[in-house]
């Protein structure tokens, strides 16, 4: 940061050269702010006002020591919010903390360069992020700015340098792209994506987490994010019937169910009693950091590499640092086994603390009660008959939850009704479970598969009755429909709601909003499944198709060599066919600055024959006759149209006599 010695070599840059670097900084950094901590996202844009700033008014701009100090401060931000330096998130804020910092100590047409050359850095970074279509487009423009500041910052001063530069920059991109292509093809694919490696500590979990709580899951309806896509291979099932099944919880206290652990099977998962109304799907998961995955109750088959437990939860073997793609197979009708004794045991366990009101309900239930199934009717209907209300912004609660939902605030969402439900079902003697998952999905018609997004997860409670085996149950549903608040979304969303909970469905400019985003949601997914998803296994079929496949990674490397030497061919025969033929008086001329050079006076790049001359005999007077000489000469000859053979042999011969020696030291 301190104040380098000038380099002739490096012109001052042009005004617009300065503000373009520091535009196109603020683009490559545009789509990180969701990720960072917003205190960085400040200092950022802080540093990138003052550089503006600076342009208007020279005297802004920093000196050394209030650099210094605006490192330190941008560090320690960095520490203080990310507790370390290294990682995906601390070493990303530490990154652009920098380059926001190096912007203010633009002086040269180097300092131009370098900080284009880190922020194409940075643009890579970001797949760290993301690998969306709508991301790659936008950071492919913000990579083809770079490759144009880097053209124009390494062209000289031309009579249009804008239509030098966009002229090379597109030279480049196309020289470029055949050979992305092939390596893109072609190229041995790792096990694991790169964007991955080493950082799923960093990441944050996205849904729902393995336990239970009241808030837990109705927070989830204001995330607009998507949960997975799901192709059905038959005509897809009314809304109302797509339970998708996630986690199965067993364990609850006063406050919070939990998945604990799943009762241990003699012969592991069992088999269904009955299985009806088959349906094939493919599920693509959005990556969550979650060994969980999503099937419609019940699954029948599932991918091998899979795990399914007794309790019909399919989960991967890893987590999720990537999307996921797998094909199922369910039962829409299905009757379970009757569970074995131990876990009957298992799904009864209750909370130290049940209370006494609890009991006493449920004792009034059980003496009108045949079987257990009446049990379960009961409960229904005390949710329809008395007063309570399905909201997203119910009352809090204190210690005992169950018992102040139940009796006190009646307001609640899902999470609300399933815990305290299956809680009910135990203290009645019936067995029970909450299951966490989704419910329903929203058609994609152009994309022709189903979106599920966060906001339609849903809990639902599975009770344990005799020959039927484990069957489900859906509280929520017996709400009254006019006791539904529907106002509490807009109330818990407020201003920040995302676009689909804000406009009217209903109203054309909803409709016209809703096939855009299906438009892009089916671009989205044809980018996952073409680019993002294109594995070993797709690129042997593609070497098998092109009958190179019995060749191996042989072929593939001779493939990616030619393509490469073709295109650096057809670069370099493009560039000599550019190149100006250099005559005679250009070879004299040359001739005589290296031989100055050997004595210490090194022309610039930039430097003209004029001022080279100055500056050669404000060193060396006792050369200025010679200099002089030669130097009208060549200048007379190469510039001002009156070359003869007599003058070039003149320059010539001048040349060859020059032999400048070094001055002893005295």
């Amino acid at each position: 940061m301190g104040k380098r010695k000038p380099n002739p070599i490096d012109a001052r840059p042009e005004r617009y050269q300065t503000l373009a670097v520091t535009l196109t900084a603020a683009a490559a950094y545009l789509p990180l702010a969701p990720h960072l901590a917003w205190q960085v996202s400040v200092f950022c844009a802080l540093m990138l006002g003052l550089r503006l700033a600076a342009l208007r008014w020279p005297a802004a701009t920093p000196g050394t020591w209030s650099l210094l100090a605006l490192t330190l401060v941008g560090v320690l931000n960095c520490v203080l919010i990310n507790h370390s330096l290294v990682g995906k998130v601390g070493g990303t804020a530490l990154l652009v903390t920098m380059l926001a910092v190096k912007l203010l100590e633009l002086r040269d047409r180097r300092d131009h360069r370098i900080v284009s050359i880190v922020l194409g850095l940075l643009v890579v970074v970001q797949f760290l992020f993301g690998q969306g279509i709508g991301l790659t487009l936008f950071l492919g423009l913000v990579a083809i700015m770079i490759v144009a500041l880097l053209v124009d910052l390494n062209g000289g001063l031309g009579t249009s340098p804008l239509r030098r530069t966009a002229r090379v920059t597109v030279q480049v991109v196309l020289q470029a792209a055949p050979l992305t292509l092939v390596l893109f093809l072609l190229f041995p694919r790792l096990s694991t994506p790169l964007w991955s490696l080493g950082f799923e500590r960093d990441r944050a979990t996205m849904g729902m987490s393995e336990t239970m709580e009241p808030g837990s899951v109705s927070e989830l309806v204001v995330n607009g994010e998507l949960a997975f896509r799901a192709r059905f291979q038959q005509p897809p099932p009314a809304p109302a019937r797509l339970y998708w099944r996630g986690l199965v919880l067993w364990e609850v206290d006063d406050r919070r169910w939990s998945a604990g652990r799943d009762p241990r099977y003699p012969k592991g998962v069992p088999e269904l009693a009955l299985a009806e109304d088959l349906i094939d799907y493919e599920v693509v998961l959005e990556p969550s950091q979650r060994r969980w995955l999503f099937v419609l109750d019940l699954p029948l088959e599932y991918p091998a590499d899979t795990i399914l437990g007794p309790a019909f939860a399919l989960t991967a073997t890893t987590a999720l640092t990537t999307a996921k793609r797998y094909g199922a197979r369910s039962a829409l009708r299905y009757r379970t086994p009757d569970p074995p004794a131990g876990e009957r045991r298992y799904a009864l366990r209750l909370p130290p603390s049940v209370s006494g009101r609890e009991r006493a309900l449920v004792a009034e239930w059980a003496r009108s009660a045949r079987s257990d199934w009446d049990l379960v009717q009961s409960g229904l209907a005390y949710f329809a008959r008395e007063d309570f209300h399905y909201t997203l912004v119910p009352p809090r609660l204190g210690a005992n939850t169950w018992d102040e939902f139940l009796f006190e605030t009646r307001s609640g969402f899902c999470e609300h009704y399933a815990g305290s439900f299956a809680l009910l079902m135990r203290i009645a003697g019936v067995p029970s479970r909450v299951v966490l998952g989704y419910l329903g999905g929203e058609p994609n018609r152009i994309g022709g598969y189903h979106m599920i997004w966060q906001s339609d997860a849903h809990a639902w409670v599975e009770v344990a009755i005799e020959g039927r085996g484990w069957v489900r149950v859906d509280p929520t549903s017996a709400v009254a429909p006019s006791r539904i608040d529907n106002q509490s979304a807009s109330r818990l969303l407020g201003a920040a709601a995302p676009l689909r909970f804000q406009i009217d469905p209903l109203g054309a400019f909803g409709r016209s909003i809703r096939q855009l985003r299906n438009l892009a949601d089916s671009l989205d997914a044809v980018w996952q499944e073409t680019v993002l998803d294109f594995s070993g296994e797709r690129q042997d079929q593609i070497l098998e198709q092109l009958g190179l496949r019995d060749y191996g990674q042989f072929a593939l490397a001779a493939i990616m060599v030619s393509t490469g030497s073709l295109v650096m061919g057809l670069v370099l025969f493009a560039l000599m066919r550019q190149a100006q033929p250099i005559d005679q008086a250009t070879r004299d001329y040359c001739r005589f600055c290296d031989r100055l050079a050997g004595i210490g006076l090194r022309r610039a790049t930039s430097e003209g024959p004029r001022d080279f001359g100055r500056r050669v005999v404000a060193a060396r007077p006792d050369l200025a006759a010679q200099v002089g000489r030669i130097l009208s000469l060549y200048v007379s000859g190469r510039y001002m149209a009156k070359r003869g053979n007599r003058d070039q042999e003149r320059l010539a011969q001048e040349v060859r006599r020059f032999r400048p020696r070094r001055l002893r030291a005295s």
